[in-house]
């Protein structure tokens, strides 16, 4: 029995070496390809690698560049979208974006957040989710040696130094751990999408007899407030609410 639970071992790691293999050649071929300007093959290329649960900003950012150069503009936004979740700080993710949406019909201005609440997320998304988990966890082991320190330390000046020092290392390791945890449910979230049809039309009620609203059309991003069987209930960046097919749409 042991026999067999070690050649399922050595088999699943076999099978993942070649996964691995697999993925870095199709990964060269496809830039190769994009570099000759054989977009179409690799596009192709990049989706397989990205089929095999492959998940990496590059990639999506590749992806996007890709679509760019096809001329689909909704779907090179869609996946620089894809790429800015993953790396919300890469500048060159940005650029590509803007550039991008300057080609989409709608221009919609934003309601502008609070100063606190955009100075806040701006100085979350200066660091990725795993450099706060890599200081958080350097500043909770930090806060245990403080801590020691305090118990054991025979000089009571030192001692209340560290502890001092103990609570603002984990007050620290606290806002890591929360911006973190912040980034990673923004990821995970479907609460984003984007218009794919050229036009949307968006209604005041989830059926084709509800008043029509507005119109949107491709490459804009709405906001998913929540879903009622084929329609959706979107909001866009300036507030406004309406209903519209979900089949219109795809999740960022």
């Amino acid at each position: 029995m042991k026999r067999i639970h070690l050649f399922l071992f050595f088999l699943l790691i076999a099978f993942g070496a070649q996964a691995q293999h697999n993925q870095k050649e199709l990964w060269m071929k496809a830039n190769n390809n994009f570099l000759q300007a054989q977009y179409q093959q690799a596009l192709e290329e990049y989706l397989e690698i990205e089929s095999m649960g492959y998940v990496s900003a590059e990639l999506y950012y590749n992806i996007g560049n890709t679509y760019f150069k096809l001329n689909n503009i909704p779907r090179s936004i869609l996946w620089y979208e894809r790429a800015l979740k993953l790396e919300p700080s890469d500048p060159d993710i940005k650029n590509n974006l803007s550039l991008a949406r300057e080609y989409t019909l709608d221009r919609i201005e934003e309601v502008p957040d609070f100063i606190v609440k955009t100075w806040f997320r701006d100085l979350n998304y200066t660091i990725s989710s795993d450099g706060w988990s890599y200081i958080a966890l350097f500043m909770a082991a930090l806060t245990a040696l403080l801590l020691l320190n305090f118990k054991f330390n025979p000089n009571s000046r030192v001692r209340k130094l560290s502890f001092f020092a103990s609570m603002v290392a984990l007050l620290l390791a606290l806002s890591a751990f929360s911006f973190a945890w912040t980034q990673r449910l923004n990821f995970v979230r479907e609460n984003s999408a984007l218009i794919m049809k050229p036009v949307s039309t968006v209604k005041s009620s989830p059926d084709n007899s509800g008043n029509t609203l507005f119109i949107l059309h491709e490459g804009t991003r709405v906001g998913i407030l929540e879903r009622l069987g084929d329609w959706a209930r979107i909001e866009l960046a300036d507030g406004r609410q309406g209903w519209l097919v979900s089949l219109d749409i795809e999740v960022i």
